[in-house]
């Protein structure tokens, strides 16, 4: 068998004599060169398994370097993996910005370099592991040394809702984690030879990794091992023997937060490439303020004792007994966070919780109840009713931080996705219209999703949405009633998309929405869910006494089975579209059935 070939693109000559010397004592091929411009006309050649790409490079830069290789058709499939001395703060996001899989620190840790080059090794991979980007359930990594372990962990879970991965050691978890980028990791502590903390470290200190929710699940309860989890940056934490109720509603709770953070960071992004002009001067608008900490406990004892918990921690704190003072209170200042007791007088947690999570000036409110362990599964199903998260009594002080931590990121994600930006960003990055993204941030937003997608393995779907005849309707009712139209159309999407969907006029009366994580058969639910909604919204609609009917046609198109750029996907979706037209109008076509219609 060929050994398989790593392109080095450095031009320290002992940093490349370390590299070469490492890749051939573990059997690799060793390719060099140092500059880019010399990098590219290699790797067009021998077409490497892998090229490990220095930054800063005389000439052309590494970076630029990588969006050459991944706009090469032929090249595109190489994996590219940073090194860099991270001389900027920022390095490591503009790797990965530019279309790197990975980025190695200088100087290079020789103990586990190899390690790290195995696990961006692209490997053989059959027709289904190509096409699973296509499956949209999120994927879990169990890492246990006991089979028995993992099977009940599995068991516990829904197979309908999660794709499983395992690992019965931590160095086979850190690679399939490099390798499938999970959604979330189950990790137990007490292993052979690298244990769940220092699988956990590597994990977080790993770009590619780093954002992946931890939990760690262990026999070992006492603060000693929770304040070790906590110092390797680890989000939750369960006990054996483990609470089915408990498992489903801690991974629920980091998948909805993962989720939101995501979608976060693509509109930070966007903000960053589209807005530099806008921002100018208004870098920091405002001081940063301060997290606000509500306790609302009657019992004195368990008052004392959580003020006493919170001590040190860079929050503001209120102690309030019942829940109409809360309500008061939260009506009258901005709160990130509840503590709640559920049993209170003159208006229970619960009672509380619904009438927070019903407005919209208080729903982000993170809520965080106790209870006890035999109320336990009720507890939990009161999540449902907008409950953020809970802990078991007595409590323990570091998982009560822990949780308090991770709410309070959640609630500084929820502000973000859901803030009102200021005019100049409104007039960058807004249809002034409709109310929806403009055409520019979606372009910027569609790109920086598909990279997303590409590097987690996961499928985007893209729905296209057009106004059937809308030039005869101008015609027939003029362009002030036809920007009406448009206006409550853009309302109707609005209002029936998610937080974590993006959408935005795309021009004239042609709409866009993005859908992260979605397959084409959910996207085709989707898109149904929103052809009746539209329907419905302009049921009875009229403009100045006048009935106006109105039907829209869509296509959809997804990631990466009908394209796998933003040009070529909106070329798909728009193709789709013009198909349904085609077709009699007011109906939903998808790219890949366009030959059959």
């Amino acid at each position: 068998m060929d050994k398989k070939r790593v392109l080095i693109v450095e031009d320290n000559e002992l940093n490349r004599k370390l590299v070469r010397t490492l890749l051939q004592i573990a059997d690799y091929e060793a390719l060099e060169t140092s500059n880019a411009e010399e990098a590219l006309k290699i790797a067009r050649e021998t077409k490497p398994d892998l090229i490990l790409m220095d930054i800063h490079l005389p000439g052309m830069d590494g970076l630029t370097a990588t969006r050459h290789i991944k706009n090469d058709p032929e090249l595109r499939g190489i994996p590219v993996v940073a090194l860099t001395a991270c001389a900027m703060p920022d390095d490591e996001q503009k790797a990965l910005d530019a279309g790197c899989d990975g980025y190695i620190s200088k100087p290079i840790e020789t103990r586990n370099f190899i390690d790290r080059i195995n696990s961006f090794m692209p490997c053989e991979k059959d027709r289904e592991q190509e096409n699973e980007v296509q499956d949209c359930r999120k994927r879990i990594l169990i890492v246990d040394d006991d089979p028995a372990s993992i099977k009940l962990l599995v068991e516990k879970l829904s197979k309908e809702t999660y794709r499983f991965l395992t690992a019965t050691d931590g160095r086979e978890g850190l690679k399939k984690a490099n390798e499938y980028i999970p959604d979330l990791i189950l990790l137990d502590v007490i292993m052979p030879g690298m244990d769940g903390f220092e699988v956990t470290r590597r994990l977080k200190s790993d770009p590619k990794t780093r954002d992946i929710p931890v939990i760690l699940v262990t026999a070992l309860g006492d603060e000693g091992n929770k304040a070790e989890g906590l110092r390797v940056v680890a989000d939750d934490f369960l006990n054996k023997p483990v609470s089915t109720v408990e498992l489903q509603a801690r991974v629920r709770s980091l998948l909805r937060l993962k989720k939101y953070r995501e979608q976060t960071t693509v509109h930070s992004r966007c903000e960053k490439e589209i807005l530099v002009e806008s921002s100018r001067g208004i870098e920091n608008p405002q001081d940063v303020i301060v997290p606000l900490v509500l306790v609302v406990e009657d019992e004195e004892k368990d008052a004392k004792l959580i003020m006493e918990y919170l001590d040190g921690l860079p929050c503001r704190i209120k102690l309030m007994e019942d829940g109409l003072q809360a309500l008061d209170f939260v009506e009258k200042h901005k709160t990130d966070l509840i503590i709640l007791d559920i049993l209170l007088p003159r208006m229970d947690g619960f009672e509380l919780c619904k009438i927070l999570k019903n407005r919209h000036d208080t729903k982000n409110i993170q809520i965080l109840i106790l209870t006890n362990l035999s109320d336990l599964e009720s507890e939990i199903r009161g999540i449902e009713l907008g409950v953020d998260d809970y802990i078991i009594k007595p409590i323990n002080k570091y998982e009560l931080r822990a949780r308090i931590q991770a709410l309070i990121n959640k609630k500084a994600h929820l502000d973000e996705l859901c803030k009102n930006y200021e005019n100049a960003f409104l007039s960058a990055i807004k249809d002034r219209l409709t109310g929806l993204y403009n055409r520019s941030y979606f372009d910027h937003y569609l790109e920086i999703d598909l990279k997303r997608s590409e590097r987690q393995k996961r499928p985007l779907a893209l729905l296209m949405i057009d106004i059937d005849d809308f030039k005869i309707f101008n015609d027939t009712y003029g362009h002030l009633t036809g920007d009406r139209v448009l206006r409550q159309l853009g309302k109707v999407i609005k209002e029936n998309t998610r937080e974590t969907d993006m959408a935005a006029r795309y021009g004239g009366e042609k709409f866009v929405v993005i859908l992260p994580d979605e397959n084409l058969e959910n996207a085709r639910k989707i898109s149904e869910r929103l052809m009746d909604a539209i329907k419905a919204g302009f049921t009875g609609y009229s403009v100045e006494d006048i009935p106006l009917k109105l039907s829209v046609s869509m296509g959809i198109a997804g990631y990466p089975s009908d394209g796998d750029s933003v040009t070529s996907l909106v070329n798909a979706a728009e193709g789709a579209l013009y198909a349904a037209k085609k077709a009699g109008k007011g109906r939903i076509c998808m790219a890949g059935e366009i030959n059959r219609i």
